[in-house]
């Protein structure tokens, strides 16, 4: 009997039980060959003591013939309670008493006679838990044997629940990411639902296949020569993969790549971790497009243009030769007026296409802004003619009737033109004498090209004659400023006023800023004059309700001199305005140079309190890396894309920028804004803050009244009269 349930415990028992078991079995095996021995009994008593577990041996009758020590501590009994010759019941009504034994624990013990082998684990309700083992002998009597197994219980239930909970993370994992194994050579033996899913294949089209079968022919041989030579090395591989799904269509991954090795520490196997990140991808592209190309035209900017052109690069790198043509069109003010700004956005794309129809795949165009584009030829035998010839290619075909929406309208352009680098190699240089040879055009009467020549003075006698003109009127303070406001879209209410200087000047009147600031900028003079408007805009401001805050612009030269700091810490001490109530707001030309020395202005305004703006967002020379780069509070989308509303281009780039500013954590500001339309679009789009003609324009302080907009009907917002009045 024994050697049968050493056998039964075997196949079905722990390693610890069996050895229990077969320990039992010696024992026992002893005990009855000293049966009959006169000192069997004291035998008996030494042997189930040595044993490992609680031992009680039971004649037919169940009452106790023998025990060891252990049986009774189990169940906190004394040797009384398990003396010889107390039955079986009696010590299960002990324990019971002492709320050891639970309630069923009676009930499993059978009468005296039919006593059956039996196994259960007993849940005392001090948390132990007691394997009970019972086996009749023959002739009648048991033997059992009780064993405290809550360590093992115990790690039992653990490792169920850790294997539930691997399960658990395993189905996360599969729910959230993309996962693939292959062998060494790339072929795939595992993919889970989402890689199908994003590839478009089945998984029987994916075992077996190469990897490569995903190739989309973006990225270098030596990305991927790297990878596998980091791999083979044992290493983690992580980056950003364009793969082809089964369709043709393209799809972006953030992958993790980890070898698992083998005995001998070399792979035997890659697991590839991937996440889609196509939608991130293509909001990136459109903001770089936008940031390098005009949202209108779809033409290069300004900035695209040179920088492709790679002229203005070093010493090192410089175009063989090329010819700069800077294009302006005659009459288009006339077309906007009469027709209104969407048949003249209209005749601006046209002009676009008949530039880039006389492009050749070398050559680059771009809308440097407004009615202003540019055109570079690069290379060619004859240089000089080529521009020239060229020059004339442009007059005549901007001369030829557009049809627009149903009107015939008539512009001509006017081209000057500039050889490079025979005559410059500095791209602003290369603008300046390209804009002198264009005045030479405009003064003859417009509709020509012509080249630069060394003798084109006369523009310049003119700006000299302004220039002079400024720096006297900065001497007798003939400026004077003017606020617009700008408004907390969800509250409808004043938020910021934004500080505008306008030239008071003897003769002609009131000057706007378009005609003195960048010739300011040239000369230098933009330094004296933008201390006086943070000084006189900051005394102004005091006066405001504490909840305006106050938006200055600050111009590229102030940065490049790097006392901007000391002159707003001035104005500040000087008015007594808090510092978190100013904004300042700079374009991409701040930084476009110097951009360590910028970036520790920025963050000495920002340590301070103040607000940072980066102002005409996706024009020019705009970058989504500025914003990760410079601690930039808000971003100002440029009035061009809200005035391109409701064109999807404009939108979607409006889109993308709320989008990439909000992950950031930046506030977005669209100005421009003139009519109801154009304000419900934006709100609907997560614009945080409005500013526009429809809110008000800009007035002098006297009339500047920091009022709440109100709104009087659901599809209406006004302005109060007090803001924006006269």
């Amino acid at each position: 009997m024994l050697l049968v349930a050493a056998a039964v415990v075997l196949q079905i028992g722990t390693g610890t039980l069996v050895t229990y078991v077969l320990l039992l079995c010696a024992v026992l095996l002893w005990i009855v060959a000293l049966v009959d021995r006169p000192d069997s009994a004291a035998v008996l008593d030494r042997a189930i003591e040595i044993v490992p577990a609680g031992i009680c041996v039971f004649a037919p009758d169940l009452r106790v013939v023998a025990s060891n020590e252990q049986f009774a501590s189990i169940h906190g009994l004394t040797r009384a309670d398990v003396e010889p010759g107390t039955p079986l019941r009696r010590i299960v009504e002990t324990r019971k008493a002492g709320q050891d034994a639970p309630d069923g624990d009676i009930d499993a013990i059978g009468e005296a006679g039919v006593v059956r082998t039996s196994r259960s684990i007993l849940e005392l309700r001090d948390g132990r838990f007691i394997s009970v083992s019972r086996h009749p002998m023959a002739g009648g009597g048991l033997i059992e044997v009780h064993r405290d197994i809550t360590s093992e219980r115990l790690a039992e239930i653990h490792a169920n629940e850790t294997i539930q909970e691997l399960i658990e993370k395993q189905y996360a994992i599969d729910q959230a990411v993309i996962v693939a194994i292959t062998d060494v050579k790339g072929g795939i033996n595992y993919v889970n639902d989402n890689f199908c899913a994003i590839s478009g294949y089945s998984r029987d089209e994916l075992i077996g296949q190469n990897h490569r079968l995903l190739k989309s022919g973006v990225h270098p041989r030596e990305l991927f020569r790297d990878m596998y030579r980091r791999l083979a090395s044992g290493h983690v591989w992580r980056g950003e993969l364009c793969n082809r799904a089964k369709s043709g269509r393209l799809y972006w991954v953030d992958t993790v790549i980890t070898p698992q090795l083998g005995p001998d520490g070399k792979p035997v196997a890659y697991m590839a971790i991937r996440v889609d990140i196509t939608a991130r991808k293509e909001a990136e592209a459109q903001l770089s497009f936008a940031a390098t190309h005009d949202s209108l035209t779809g033409l290069l900017n300004r900035c695209a243009l040179f920088d492709q052109a790679r002229i203005g690069l070093g010493s090192d790198v410089q175009p063989s030769g090329l010819s700069v043509h800077l294009i302006d069109l005659d009459g288009f003010k006339r077309v906007n007026d009469t027709f209104g700004h969407d048949v003249g956005d209209e005749l601006l794309k046209a002009v676009a296409l008949r530039l880039r129809s006389l492009a050749s795949d070398l050559d680059l165009v771009a809308r440097l802004g407004g009615d202003e584009f540019a055109m570079i030829r690069r290379g060619g035998h004859d240089l000089r003619e080529a521009a020239l010839h060229l020059g004339r290619q442009i007059v005549e075909t901007i001369a030829e009737p557009f049809e627009i929406e149903g009107h015939r309208l008539d512009i001509s352009a006017s081209v000057g033109i500039v050889l490079c680098p025979e005559q410059g190699s500095n791209p602003a240089d290369l603008l300046k004498k390209a804009d002198l040879a264009l005045y030479e055009v405009k003064a003859a009467g417009r509709d020509g090209h012509r080249l630069y020549q060394p003798a084109m003075l006369e523009a310049v006698k003119t700006e000299k004659a302004l220039e002079a003109d400024l720096r006297r009127a900065i001497s007798a303070r003939e400026f004077e400023l003017h606020y617009q406001p700008i408004l907390d879209v969800e509250t409808r209410a004043v938020h910021t006023a934004e500080a505008l200087v306008r030239w008071r000047h003897p003769v002609e009147g009131l000057i706007a800023p378009d005609r003195f600031i960048a010739l300011a900028e040239r000369t230098g003079l933009i330094q004296p004059l933008s201390e006086w408007i943070i000084q006189r805009a900051c005394l102004d401001a005091v006066s405001w309700s504490p909840g305006v805050q106050l938006a200055v612009n600050v111009s590229a030269t102030q940065f490049k001199r790097g006392n901007l700091f000391d002159v707003v810490m001035r104005a500040l001490l000087r008015s007594g305005l808090n510092p978190r109530r100013l904004q300042i707001e700079v374009t991409e030309t701040v930084l476009l140079e110097q951009q360590s020395e910028q970036l520790q202005t920025f963050r000495r305004l920002k340590a301070m309190g103040a607000t940072l703006v980066l102002d005409d967002f996706g024009t020019g020379f705009s970058s989504a890396s500025y914003l990760t780069n410079f601690p930039f509070d808000k971003i100002k989308i440029d009035k061009s894309f809200i005035q391109g509303l409701p064109r999807r281009e404009c939108a979607a780039v409006i889109a993308s920028a709320v989008v990439l500013a909000k992950g950031l954590g930046i506030s977005v500001t669209a100005e421009g804004i003139e009519t109801e339309s154009q304000f419900e679009d934006v709100r609907s789009m997560g614009i945080d803050f409005a500013q526009g003609y429809l809110f008000g324009r800009p007035v002098p302080y006297s009339q500047f009244m920091c009022a709440p907009v109100i709104q009087d009907d659901p599809g209406r917002v006004r302005r109060t009269a007090a803001v924006g009045g006269g």
